[in-house]
């Protein structure tokens, strides 16, 4: 349909239903036909446009109100300025909100990630949170941030150049500047020793001759450190050094085993030895027994003497020996009962998560399983609840990850003390929870959600008797209305993001 026929079918509508011909009664129906046709018309577009360029905040206010033209968008704006002004907030406070903003807008450029950090959650809080307590927060917020504000790191680049620390650009300018003189020739010798002192000694001797040539090199020239050649020669020579040395450890940890080895059979041979003793000494006793005429009384003293010797020494040896094996085993005896208690504490945390106390992801998908396998084998039903903190991440950034976790803590005690001896409620993600509903159907599954959701709403949450206001999305499936476990999962997940889009604080689908 073209332009000419939307008039021409406006006109005859407004004939048929009697309704007289004015610019406002004309651009009403002439937009309502277009959109009928699914012809976009730029004039019919205008309210749109001019309502998309105001704050978030204004348009969820309007939105509320739902204008239907230009002339009611005009009606709204008008009494909304008379609003303001009766509630004598003038024309120079709003100017000071926005120089506000505007100045947060610009610290996010700059480089301190601290200040930008804050400047982002204060822009949060005036543009979704623009009341008094947010106003007061964010001026304590930049007042602690002012008074602990710390740059004497910049003493640092004193010795190299002088420093105007008001401009970030004259420091890099004079950096660079200092480094690309003669002078930073020290500065090159100082780095150069570092690198050579951090390659050496390397436990592969095979590339000491490598390392010993770069190290020549850079005590000869540090200027060389600016070549991105050699440069790259360092990187590649490190990689060899470390693989090198790897192989080496790995070399010497297989010597190791081949000694332990070796040391079992030595104490076999050492037994042996201490048998021939025994026959040296039946020999000797044989001979003292013979008529003492015939005994060369010199010759046995320099036999006895020689084999008391020997035999002290493998004694001595077989001790050492026996007692060093002793220890090795003890040691393993020791690693080996550490080992269990770590095995057995890591199967215990594995199935519940250490924050919430509830169970974790792991075990949750285990327990998934088990659901499934009675659904597909006795019929029983289940559904599935995905629940998720709402805001949490501004939650985080404005009162610190441990106001997060305190809350995450709560809410795993709420979660508990909610549930049915027979659910499965675990941590499934960081601020995202499931509960498995056994022998639940849809209906079911629905007031469980909305009594955690309202329990939550409800609850006091307190960080350092500072009042955080809490709220939860749900989204529900039940098994019976798909035909796997994944697809309930993936359904209940697609209804979680339903919730969250309709504005949070809700359980969907709501009615059955």
């Amino acid at each position: 349909m073209t332009i000419s026929e939307i008039i021409k079918t406006t006109i005859a509508n407004l004939n048929e239903q009697g309704i007289q011909l004015t610019p406002k009664n004309y651009a009403q129906v002439f937009c309502k036909v277009a959109k009928e046709q699914n012809i976009k018309v730029e004039d019919c577009e205008e309210l749109k446009k001019y309502i998309e360029k105001l704050s978030p905040f204004i348009r969820e206010q309007i939105k509320k109100q739902n204008p239907k033209d230009l002339n009611e968008f005009i009606i709204y704006l008008i009494s909304s300025v008379n609003k303001a002004t009766a509630d004598n907030v003038s024309k120079q406070n709003i100017t000071l909100i926005t120089l506000v903003k505007r100045l947060l807008q610009t610290i996010t450029f700059l480089h301190d990630k601290e200040a930008a950090k804050l400047a982002n959650i204060s822009l949060d809080r005036i543009e979704y949170l623009a009341d008094l307590n947010s106003f007061e927060m964010i001026k304590d917020k930049w007042f602690d941030f002012v008074t602990s504000y710390d740059d004497s790191y910049l003493k640092k680049l004193e010795p190299y150049c002088k420093l105007e620390s008001n401009s970030l650009k004259d420091i890099i300018d004079c950096v660079i500047e200092t480094m690309n003189k003669s002078s930073n020739t020290t500065f090159l010798e100082n780095i150069s020793g570092l690198i050579i002192a951090s390659l050496n000694p390397s436990i592969a001797s095979s590339v000491n001759d490598e390392l010993a040539a770069l190290s020549y090199d850079l005590k000869s020239s540090p200027i060389l450190l600016t070549d991105i050649e050699f440069q790259e020669k360092i990187k590649t020579l490190i990689k060899k050094r470390v693989k090198l040395d790897k192989d080496e450890i790995n070399s010497k940890v297989n010597s190791l085993n081949e000694i332990l080895n070796e040391l079992s059979k030595k104490l076999i041979t050492v037994m042996d030895k201490s048998s021939i003793s025994k026959e040296k000494l039946n020999q000797i006793k044989n001979e003292l027994q013979k008529n003492c005429k015939d005994i060369d009384f010199e010759k046995l003293k320099r036999k006895l003497a020689h084999i008391a010797n020997s035999l002290e020494v493998e004694a001595t040896s077989l001790t050492d020996k026996i007692q060093k094996e002793n220890d090795l085993i003890s040691n393993l005896q020791k690693r080996m009962h550490r080992l269990e208690i770590a095995l057995e504490k890591a199967k215990r945390e594995s199935k519940i998560d250490f924050l919430t106390k509830l169970l974790s992801k792991r075990t949750m998908e285990q327990e998934l399983t088990v659901a499934e396998s009675a659904y597909k084998r006795y019929g029983i039903e289940y559904s599935l609840v995905f629940f998720d903190l709402d805001n949490f991440k501004m939650i985080n950034d404005t009162f610190g990850h441990n106001a997060g976790d305190s809350i995450l803590k709560e809410l795993g005690k709420i979660l508990s003390k909610n549930r049915r001896e027979v659910d499965l409620v675990g941590r499934f993600g960081g601020e995202e929870f499931l509960a498995i509903l056994p022998k639940t159907n849809q209906k079911g599954a629905i007031t469980f959600a909305e009594n955690i959701r309202k329990a939550i709403e409800n609850h006091n949450f307190l960080y350092k008797d500072e009042r955080i206001f809490v709220t939860i999305s749900a989204g529900i499936a039940s098994r019976v209305d798909f035909t796997s476990k994944e697809e309930t999962l993936q359904n209940a997940d697609s209804m979680l993001y339903s919730s969250k889009n309709a504005g949070r604080n809700m359980v969907s689908p709501s009615v059955i």
